[in-house]
């Protein structure tokens, strides 16, 4: 538990830092913000496009390798950064971290699911939430520390220290998880490329709507990604070993969580952007201010997390995550009246600490929906698929509100992030931004209810044997490998 909590705080610090560096890279680079916009949405597009990869590489081979593997390029990948002069190699790098967050962060929770019954499994999966939630914390309060002192650069040199620290204790905590793939299990190479070119052409559609294209292109470019998607899912329900397994998302309660996992996500780090902006760009803060907004956000998550995991053992998740969804609608409310307006400091600084309550409650419950009750072999996938949701929805969220907030510059006659504008232009991308924030977040509490089932946990009767979590060996595929990460009790070895 603590060495997949360490990777994901270096994971997270890693991410939530480099937004507050934006304007610095912009100004420093001489870049407009359709290219700086890159730097936050190459890290994206690789970590979504890789995730189902390395869960299906750790189901078919183990995790232990591909996470301290992930650890070990995120370290070489920080530092090369660090040094970087340009911006076009900066965005190489940095899809080069997101590629090692996709091995690390899914392979990472799925451990963690291996670890913990399932009645459990909440309360484990809250405090690497809150882990996470953490390095939100640290990662735009520090990020903006380091800028002010030493400039953007420090922002990946902190990786390397963290990382080192993270794959020395990998290498000495993790058991060895190799695995022999049963006959005709295989890595699906063409439903990667499909899944990853249909995010991309996704993306870019989006950033043709800034003014990087017409919007005759960028519809086009919307049909051809709605079309590849189409296709990548009639190829992953025709091929033996597809990189997503249908059976795991043909539960409809299942499917459900992983639809609302999807409508909180995107919110979620548009909000933690537009904060970051909306402090430098339109209140003229510094990146330190600018990173204690968002660490008000962050710290909400941290404190309710582990309350999430308390309330799913009284709750069932589907009550737990209903309420999270609906807090956090009504946060980006606040957060869309506060903006621009004469609205007093207390409904923005509340309407973020609604938003990230409502997160820190529904996540864990959510995730232990999407996991519980399904074999060992399964759960990388089914995590990886989880991740795609959640990261999909992140980078489409971030990619939205960097198009609000760039067609609200550019209209204002700005074409960097490093400037002070308050033009009714540039505040109402501000403003449009939040609403979208609402309507996403209004649907997810709509979808976590139509799960369906029971308010409250169902507990066996008195001296009845509660049902066992564990995976068996009989449940097994013939020539699967049950890992050995638990041993037959269900603790960790």
């Amino acid at each position: 538990m603590t060495v997949t909590t360490l990777g994901s705080l270096l994971m997270f610090l890693n991410s939530s830092s480099v937004s507050v560096a934006l304007p610095a890279i912009s100004s420093e680079m001489g870049v407009t913000t359709v290219l700086a916009d890159w730097v936050l949405l190459g890290y994206m597009l690789s970590l979504t496009a890789g995730v189902l990869v390395f869960s299906r590489l750790g189901d078919l081979h183990g995790r232990r390798h591909l996470y301290i593997g992930g650890l070990v390029v995120m370290i070489v990948a920080s530092l090369l950064a660090a040094l970087s002069g340009n911006i076009w190699v900066l965005v190489v790098l940095r899809v080069l971290q997101g590629l090692a967050a996709a091995a690390i962060i899914p392979n990472a929770n799925a451990i963690i699911s291996d670890a913990f019954e399932s009645d459990r499994l909440a309360l484990g999966l809250s405090v690497n939430i809150m882990m996470a939630s953490a390095a939100m914390i640290l990662g735009p309060v520090v990020g903006g520390w380091l800028l002010e002192l030493f400039g953007w650069r420090s922002i990946f040199v902190v990786n390397v220290p963290f990382g080192l620290v993270a794959v020395g204790l990998a290498l000495a905590v993790l058991r060895r998880d190799a695995r022999t793939p049963q006959a005709g299990e295989r890595l699906d190479v063409r439903g990667a490329v499909l899944a990853a070119v249909a995010l991309v052409v996704l993306i870019l559609a989006l950033k043709r709507f800034s003014g990087a294209g017409s919007a005759l292109s960028a519809l086009g470019l919307l049909a051809l990604g709605a079309v590849l998607l189409a296709v990548f899912v009639a190829h992953v329900r025709r091929v033996p070993s597809p990189l997503v397994d249908v059976a795991v998302m043909t539960d409809r309660s299942r499917a459900l969580a992983y639809a609302t996992a999807f409508l909180m996500s995107f919110p979620q780090s548009g909000a933690m952007l537009l904060v970051v902006l909306y402090q430098q760009i339109v209140r003229g803060t510094s990146a330190v201010d600018a990173g204690i907004a968002v660490a008000v956000l962050a710290g909400a998550i941290v404190v309710t997390s582990p309350l999430a995991g308390w309330l799913a053992r009284t709750f069932a998740p589907r009550s737990v995550s209903s309420a999270g969804c609906a807090m956090s609608a009504l946060g980006y409310v606040a957060l869309a009246v506060a903006v621009g307006g004469d609205a007093p400091g207390v409904l923005f600084y509340g309407g973020l600490v609604l938003v990230g309550a409502g997160n820190g409650v529904f996540t864990a419950p959510n995730t232990a929906a999407i996991m519980a009750e399904l074999p060992a072999w399964r759960r990388g996938i089914a995590n990886g698929v989880r991740s795609v949701m959640f990261n999909s929805a992140q980078t489409m969220g971030t990619a939205v509100a960097l198009v609000l907030v760039t067609v609200g510059l550019s209209a204002a006659g700005h074409d960097t992030y490093d400037v002070v504008a308050t033009d009714d232009t540039v505040v109402a991308g501000f403003r449009v931004a939040c609403l979208l924030l609402v309507l996403s977040a209004v649907a997810a509490t709509l979808t976590s209810l139509a799960r369906g089932g029971a308010w409250l946990v169902q507990r066996p009767a008195a001296g009845a044997p509660a049902p066992s979590s564990t995976p068996s060996p009989l449940d097994a595929p013939n020539d699967a490998v049950v890992d050995p990460i638990i041993d037959p009790d269900g603790a960790r070895a």
